[in-house]
């Protein structure tokens, strides 16, 4: 029955805001960020070893300045997702995927999108992360999500274009 539409209900808590706020940053910056801060670290620590006063200032500046930006990707991330669950009454979204479109309806309203909107899907082992675009995604906890649903998701952002990572 490939016609049949997939209908699931997600029930949301506080809890899924800090790991999809985890995640989200985990694969957005994640070890490329550690990275770049152990290289910026390292080269402010050379740089204390020569008469370059003036260097070692601006090291100083941009490290900082790159580790604060990446704490407050995070932070601002689970903030909005403790904001979204503030604002569900009562916190649970119903989806429905079809051939078509996939489709969320919560207190808030319902809205239905084409597939090829769907820029790429994020699987870790505790949820999915639905990247419609640059820090706009949905997200499934993986114990709620349907076999089937998984299954169609991943056809369907393939089929469309889309990639599942």
């Amino acid at each position: 029955m490939a016609d049949e539409p997939v209908v699931f209900t997600v029930r949301y808590a506080k809890d899924h805001c800090l790991a999809t706020a985890w995640r989200y940053w985990q694969r957005r910056l994640g070890t490329r960020y550690a990275l770049e801060l152990a290289i910026g670290s390292g080269l402010l620590v050379l740089s204390t070893q020569g008469p370059y006063r003036w260097l070692e200032i601006a090291l100083m500046a941009a490290v900082g300045a790159f580790a604060f930006l990446g704490a407050a990707i995070f932070f601002i991330h689970w903030r909005r997702a403790l904001q979204g669950l503030a604002a569900l009454d009562p916190p649970e979204s119903t989806w429905t995927l079809t051939e078509a479109a996939i489709a969320q309806k919560s207190s808030l309203g319902e809205s239905a999108i084409g597939w090829q909107a769907l820029v790429e899907v994020w699987r870790f082992d505790d949820l999915w992360l639905l990247i419609w675009g640059r820090d706009v995604y949905s997200t499934i906890p993986i114990g709620q999500l349907p076999r089937i649903a998984r299954q169609m998701i991943e056809r369907r952002v393939k089929e469309s274009g889309g990639r599942v990572r």
